[in-house]
């Protein structure tokens, strides 16, 4: 069976020789994994961008239309913000229903927040993804699909379906491969438009399906205009409006599954009757239960076929499509092995070999230069003692490229995916660095709904913490489950032996809004068990409300390592709300931890009569728990403006002192780690306005003030921020950061840092950018010192999208 084009074998050899050039390369915190495109048979495009990690959708703005977005969230993860690259970028793959577009990773320290452009102004929402690690923006397609009015398309039963006025032809196919009375042509009616009706409103008089080619009659769908989330306020939506609405979208669904059937694309139209299901129950549930049965079967799914008939005789018992069901199941049963494809078996041969082949990606380029003079002034007896010190602290040429490789048709979608990056430093104390994000091959198969990926990648969860070099895949069955297994080892770690795990994890009711995973994982590094967890998650997601709760229990610790809730509501009143609770141990549970502060490795400890117990007890006195509770409210004014508040308590744990301290200064084998005390409750209230067309067309102004408080320190800060489309193809970003802190002991530090960004696009694929600051630091650690402290740093480069 031929799964891979031979265009996208050469392609696969070039880029697998330029794997091995950098497989051994150390690796990089990369917080964006992949942006991936679902297109439905209505040609509306959901955008997938999934993440590395796990993380929180806070909330976006501009909220409908704009060439510009900004989206706000939270990591949930250990490591520090400092280490997630700032000049990540990724470009979408083309597309042409919608307008390209380029996702960037900058600013960080300030969000975190990744910012979206569109080559064009485009309409969108924003959702989280259902795994906790991705978001979902839904596009408006730019222009609608061809019309297949003048194209023939496979018929359902056996026949070709042609153009209006064209005879009808029968297919040369066995009459014994299909059902009875399945001879019947079916020609398609062209779409009329209505008067007062939006391009999306539904055909009312299409071909009917069904009632005379051996299938049950397809429902007759009302005539409704496209669903739109600001047809009505939501403070006015009652009970009836609600049904009312969900019937809609359930006709529009259904109408889309309709078409898609007479188009022969099987697999949208499996799409669509899943969406119908996904809603509410609606007056449309039933047929879509039983046409995507029908759906399946045509695809050559009979097995899936069979257990979407059963759901049908199991939920509607008395249903109108009951009897044709039961009838249909024992011919299938009676069959052996599985009855024929409904379509001809010319077409599911065309479908299966017509690759399509596409590559893209983005290139870019910066040279990064920072000095800073330093002015410091002691006094003693009177007497001022001033020093200087100017020194170069940046200059490095950093190059990011990330490609991707594809080769798909209606059953196969193979991908090979690369993403590297180096820094060239040219000061004498750093050394180049050269990381290898990504380099995996991946195959799913759309008809028997299996994926598998091999190579270095990011953790999909399973309990797996970290990219990894190894394999994954998963298995959908019994329609809304899936079965995963992974094996690896991590390749983030540069110090020490990396360890080696495997797992297995469970998705249930996938499709259903309410559902989750469970999963067990076992890790060893030097053939010592370092991590044996259990764990899962629970979410909940429709469109106004979304929660999820996450915990990971180590069983070798007897402890958990990690427990979260977070959620969001879409509130009546154009208000939404996210709140998060977080507690984990920080580093995650391992029993390499009892190495942390030593040269020594496990091995050694063991071969010294350590046992696995007493590593577990020096592991937990060095692992901290850290604690976080957030609770956010946006409110929308308006088209233009959002205000938004966060409430942010967090807390870390002290930890003893471990390990031996001779007087002499030595330590023992298993090394020395002094005692950390409480930080105590760290609170950090925040308040942020943004507004769109504030000073100019097409502009984005934001503006922050945070305050921030502890036992230990007060701190205060200010964010003005503006993106500007001064003049095509001119890009202008401003931004002025303000920050004082004082101390418990009186110390004092304030921050002015002006910085601006110039970007000029000399093609849609080109972009040339030049960026430059200063940094006005005043520190005042006693009476007796003051130090003033001027950093000027600029960047220059290119980004080239192909």
């Amino acid at each position: 069976m031929q799964i891979i084009s031979k265009k996208f074998r050469s392609i696969v050899a070039v880029l697998f020789a330029l794997i091995l050039c950098v497989l051994s390369s150390a690796v990089s915190a990369e917080i964006i994994d992949d942006i991936i495109l679902k297109t439905d048979a209505n040609g509306e495009v959901d955008a997938i961008i999934k993440f590395t990690v796990p993380i929180q959708k806070l909330r976006y703005f501009p909220t409908s239309k704009s060439q510009f977005l900004v989206i706000y969230f939270n990591i949930l993860y250990n490591e520090s913000r400092d280490q997630w690259q700032d000049y990540e970028s990724h470009r979408s793959p083309p597309s042409d229903l919608i307008v390209d577009f380029h996702v960037t990773t900058r600013d960080l320290n300030t969000g975190p927040k990744i910012e979206i452009k569109f080559n064009r102004p485009a309409e969108y929402t924003l959702t989280a993804g259902r795994d906790n690690r991705s978001l979902k923006i839904h596009i408006k397609p730019e222009k609608p699909l061809q019309s297949k009015e003048n194209k023939p398309v496979p018929a359902l039963s056996g026949g070709v379906v042609l153009a209006p006025n064209a005879p009808p032809v029968t297919a040369a196919v066995p009459s014994a491969a299909l059902p009875a009375a399945a001879a019947t042509p079916i020609v398609v009616v062209p779409t009329v438009a209505l008067p007062g009706v939006s391009a999306t409103t539904l055909n009312p008089s299409p071909a009917q399906l069904g009632g005379k080619d051996g299938l049950p009659v397809f429902p007759q769908i009302e005539q409704v205009a496209q669903v739109t989330g600001d047809t009505q306020s939501s403070g006015d939506i009652t009970l009836a409006d609600q049904i009312k609405k969900t019937n809609s979208e359930a006709a529009l669904l259904m109408a889309k599954g309709r078409d898609a059937l007479l188009a022969g694309e099987m697999f949208a139209a499996i799409d669509a009757f899943n969406n119908t299901l996904k809603l509410p129950p609606n007056k449309y549930s039933p047929d879509a239960q039983l046409w995507i049965g029908i759906a399946r079967e045509k695809s050559g799914q009979q097995a899936k076929a069979k257990l979407e008939y059963d759901t049908y005789l199991k939920l509607y018992p008395t249903g109108t499509g009951v009897k044709w069901v039961k009838e249909r199941l024992a011919r299938l049963n009676a069959l052996q092995p599985s009855p024929a494809p409904l379509i001809p078996q010319t077409d599911v041969v065309a479908q299966k070999i017509d690759y399509q082949t596409t590559m893209y990606g983005s290139y870019s380029m910066y040279y990064y230069h920072g000095a800073s003079h330093t002015d410091t002034i002691s006094t003693v007896g009177n007497v001022q003692s001033p020093s200087s010190l100017t020194v170069t602290d940046q200059s490095s040429l950093i190059t990011n490229l990330s490609m991707t490789a594809r080769s798909y048709n209606a059953e196969y979608d193979n991908r090979l995916v690369f993403q590297e990056f180096y820094a060239a430093n040219f000061l004498p104390s750093q050394e180049n660095n050269s990381r290898l994000n990504a380099a995996f091959y991946e195959l799913k198969s759309r008809a028997h709904d299996f994926s598998a990926r091999i190579g270095r990648q990011s953790a999909l969860g399973g309990g797996v913490l970290g990219r990894f070099d190894g394999v994954s895949g998963g298995y959908g069955f019994l329609h809304d489950w899936r079965a995963n297994v992974v094996a690896g080892r991590l390749s983030d770690l540069v110090i020490g032996d990396k360890p080696v795990f495997y797992g297995a994890s469970m998705d249930f009711a996938v499709r259903s809004p309410l559902g989750g995973t469970f999963y067990a994982i076992n890790q060893s590094v030097g053939g010592i068990t370092d991590r044996k967890a259990v764990g899962g998650n629970l979410r909940y997601f429709d469109p106004r409300k979304t929660a999820i709760a996450m915990v990971d229990y180590d069983t070798q610790f007897r402890d958990f390592n990690l427990v979260t809730l977070q959620g969001t509501l879409n509130g009546e009143s154009g208000t939404d709300y996210n709140f998060l609770f977080d507690v984990r141990k920080t580093p995650s549970l391992s029993i390499r931890s009892a190495v942390n502060g030593t040269p020594s490795t496990i091995d050694t400890l063991m071969q010294n009569g350590w046992t696995q117990d007493d590593l577990i007890m020096l592991a937990k006195q060095r692992t901290a728990i850290s604690n976080t509770a957030q609770f956010g409210v946006t409110s929308h004014i308006k088209e233009k403006w959002q205000i938004a508040t966060d409430l942010i308590v967090t807390n870390i744990s002290g930890m003893p002192e471990s390990g031996t301290l001779n007087p002499d200064g030595t330590t023992g084998l298993e090394g020395y780690v002094p005692g950390s005390p409480a930080s105590g409750n760290v609170w950090t209230i925040s308040e942020r306005l943004m507004g769109s067309d504030v000073f100019i067309s097409r502009d984005l102004s934001m503006c922050s003030l945070s305050l921030t408080k502890s036992p230990m320190m007060t701190g205060k800060t200010l964010i003005l921020n503006s993106h500007m489309y001064i003049r095509e193809p001119w890009i202008l970003d401003s931004t002025l950061r303000l920050y004082w802190q004082n101390d418990i002991i009186g110390s004092k530090q304030s921050v002015i840092a002006p910085m601006l960004k110039v970007g000029y696009q000399v093609k849609s694929y080109l972009t040339l950018e030049a960026e430059g600051g200063i940094e006005w630091t005043t520190v005042t650690p006693s009476a007796m010192e003051a130090s003033k402290i001027n950093r000027q740093y600029f960047s220059l480069g290119f980004r080239w999208d192909f």
